[in-house]
């Protein structure tokens, strides 16, 4: 598995909004190779006749859908502390 290095780090916390400083960075790196190498770990696992112990919920299990009257949408814009023509106002995530 490819070990992550701090511009590696840096990188995937850019890529996921996250802002570390240079120190917590580095505190960083060695706690996600070790995660990742967990990760090698159980995908190493045979699991060759291993019986599955989970369910999913079986359809008579879930709720009938039924409509219902919600908010409107004045009601939920009072939420919002910023709209504009009827919408919510976000910070802009991308750049142009």
């Amino acid at each position: 598995m490819k070990k992550i290095d701090f511009i590696e780090a840096k990188r995937l916390a850019s890529l996921s909004a996250l802002d570390f400083s240079e120190e917590e960075l580095n505190a960083f790196v060695p706690e996600f190779e070790k995660i990742l190498d967990m990760v090698e770990q159980i995908k190493n696992c045979n699991t060759e006749n291993v019986d599955l112990t989970y369910s999913t919920h079986k359809l008579k299990d879930l709720r009938e859908d039924k409509s219902k009257v919600g908010m409107s949408q004045d009601e939920v814009l009072l939420n919002s502390p910023k709209s504009k023509k009827g919408c919510f106002v976000v910070p802009q995530m991308l750049e142009d």
